[in-house]
């Protein structure tokens, strides 16, 4: 038995299902309604161009690939296919970001203060910049993705990145530290800085208006991930805090749009996540780093 169906009997375990080692086999045998690929970066790509190429609804997580090519393979298999696709940004189905996006139509951002900081992640693939596309486009995405969400699209001014040897991890070779500054449509400047050196840090999106400040923050337990919002503007200061699971939500829609035919239901297409890629390797590519 390979580890593949050693790892899919387990799950099975507890959700139920079928297990199977080969996806062509598993999709032509089961026929799904719609399908989830939650694969790591470098594979997801191939089960993504199986699944549309059968005409089935996609949600597929994010980053969309390793490398770009993969992304743009995949969105050519979707050409001219009418398949319901989500990508999963949950940042966007939090339940106050609609809140805060009316908030801005009010009071435009004018600066926005983004930062992932942290541990690096368990996967042995995430230290390989061929494997994950690195912090930038494998993690700190979730940041540059809710920029674009809410404030348009993004035009990098200038980026910066350094790699450090790490004892502790011999095969780390993605970029330990990064930052950069993006312009976005709306007229606001984006400062974005991730790490993965920490033991514990901060994740938060701060949106700065005029007499606004709006902070939206992830903490992460050993139950799962929720958000909270802060907002103050001079005299009154308020604490939020996410009332539902943004995967849930995101998942729902996703669903919802499947069962009614309705792709605008969901919260991010491979459309839509193909530009916030193109901007997290825009990033990359300004600081002179390969990840």
């Amino acid at each position: 038995m390979s580890r593949t169906i050693e790892r899919a009997t387990a799950v099975i375990s507890t959700w139920g299902g079928r297990p199977f080692d080969d996806i062509e086999r598993m999709l032509d045998e089961a026929r799904p309604d719609a399908v989830f690929v939650c694969q790591p970066p470098y594979l997801a790509a191939e089960a993504c161009i199986e699944v549309v190429e059968r005409g089935l609804p996609l949600f597929t997580e994010k980053p969309l690939a390793a490398v770009r090519s993969d992304v743009e393979r995949a969105s050519a298999a979707l050409d001219g296919r009418d398949v319901v696709t989500a990508v999963g940004y949950q940042w966007r189905a939090i339940d106050f970001v609609a809140e805060v996006r009316r908030r801005l139509d009010d009071r435009p951002a004018r600066l926005v203060l983004a930062r992932w900081t942290g541990d690096t992640p368990g996967p042995s693939w995430w230290r390989r910049a061929d494997q994950s596309g690195g912090q930038v486009v494998e993690q700190a995405t979730h940041l540059f993705d809710l920029a674009r969400y809410l404030l348009g699209e993004g035009e990098v001014v200038g980026a910066a990145s350094a790699r450090h040897e790490r004892p502790d991890y011999p095969d780390f070779d993605v970029d330990a530290v990064a930052s950069s500054v993006v312009r976005f449509e709306s007229g606001a400047i984006g400062s974005f800085t991730s790490t993965s050196i920490l033991p514990a840090g901060v994740v938060e999106f701060e949106l700065i208006s005029e007499g606004l400040r709006q902070v939206i923050r992830l903490a992460a337990s050993a139950t799962g991930q929720s958000w909270s919002l802060e907002t103050s503007d001079g005299a009154e200061r308020s604490l939020e805090t996410s009332r539902r699971d943004a995967y849930e939500t995101e998942d729902e829609a996703f669903l919802d749009a499947v069962e009614s035919g309705d792709p605008t239901r969901v919260f991010c297409t491979y459309e839509d996540a193909m530009r916030t890629d193109e901007l997290t390797r825009a990033v990359v590519a300004a600081s002179g780093s390969r990840g």
